[in-house]
């Protein structure tokens, strides 16, 4: 199958359309951030004392910041073991480039976005596509086993739950390989390239390690936010992992629905309501979006900003992949 390659654009031109495309993607973040329902933050600086909830929201951010620096480690796994070596700055470059591109209207702009960015920094269509379908693999998987390990109190503690998910989870860290022939097959089903390296038996470990460290860590955010309307704290610690991860997961496999929309604000109130009102449960539930977004927003754009300074701060002249960092510096 021949590789997927984008026509090449003069350098002038090409500046001109990533800067069309940087005021496209923060008009985007702009608007987005408009339509976030902010009046949940009023809501609970009435439920407690104003510097209570000012700590409880800023350890529900940064909790949420966290949990997604640890899901891009797992990303990073994948695509280092699956080609050559890539500078790290460039490694975080077309992740969080990739990651903030979900804001612009469209598909197709941010598809078009991360593979131009992939391929001038060192990384090919098909290894970014086999690293986008393995992760997403692991995403879903290490998903739906950490929300019903952590969501008991969700579906109950019948034994068949717990090991149903149980069984998930150590199915593939003793066979990993299942992960990676199963990804690679639905590349050749949907008629999509793979990489010509395949990711390594401990590389799939670790990766699946990082991202369930992810989901437990992001889900977390919820819990500040549910002790502030109320919830006693011991009963929910493992129910908002378990709903934020579950809830997130459902969102995620709901391809129609981006971001999970809806889909993921209806599983939180669902589950909260078993340790809240369900009105207290709901502004939970947007909280928890609001909070994720800024979250993602601020992390993306600190992430981007450090990168650019340290790859355009690289003497140029370089071999190997230094010497890519200075040729495509501009890009």
């Amino acid at each position: 199958m021949r590789a997927i390659r984008l026509p090449r654009v003069p350098r002038p031109v090409l500046r001109a359309l990533v800067a069309v495309f940087v005021l496209v993607a923060v008009g985007a973040i702009v608007v987005t951030l408009s339509r976030l329902d902010w009046g949940v933050v009023a809501v609970l600086f009435t439920r407690r004392d104003p510097g209570q909830i000012a700590l409880l929201l800023g350890g529900s951010l940064l909790t949420s910041m966290a949990g997604l620096s640890f899901g891009f480690l797992a990303w990073r796994v994948v695509l280092l073991e699956s080609g050559p070596p890539v500078s790290e700055p460039r490694v975080v470059r077309i992740f969080f480039v990739g990651f903030l591109s979900k804001y612009v209207p469209g598909r197709v702009p941010g598809i078009i976005a991360i593979t131009k960015v992939a391929t001038a920094n060192g990384v090919t269509f098909a290894r970014l596509i086999s690293t986008a379908a393995l992760v997403m693999s692991l995403v879903l998987l290490s998903g739906f086993t950490v929300g019903l390990l952590a969501g008991v109190q969700m579906l109950g503690a019948q034994a068949a739950w717990l090991a149903g998910a149980a069984v998930l989870i150590v199915l593939v860290l003793v066979r990993p390989q299942i992960v990676t022939q199963g990804s690679a097959l639905l590349l050749r089903l949907l008629r999509r390239p793979s990489a010509a390296k395949a990711v390594s038996v401990r590389g799939v470990r670790l990766a699946v390690a990082w991202q369930s460290l992810s989901w437990v860590v992001t889900g977390l955010h919820l819990w500040p936010l549910a002790i502030a309307m109320g919830a006693p704290p011991s009963r929910s610690l493992a129910l908002c992992v378990g709903a934020f991860t579950l809830a997130t997961t459902i969102g995620i496999a709901s391809v129609i629905i981006p971001d999970g929309i809806g889909v993921r604000e209806a599983v939180l109130a669902a589950a909260l309501s078993l340790v809240l009102p369900a009105p207290a449960a709901a502004v939970v539930a947007v909280a928890s979006r609001l909070v994720s977004t800024v979250g993602e927003i601020l992390l993306g754009a600190v992430a981007l900003g450090t990168a650019e300074y340290l790859i355009r701060r690289r003497p140029r002249g370089l071999s190997g992949v230094q010497a890519l960092d200075g040729e495509s510096a501009g890009v």
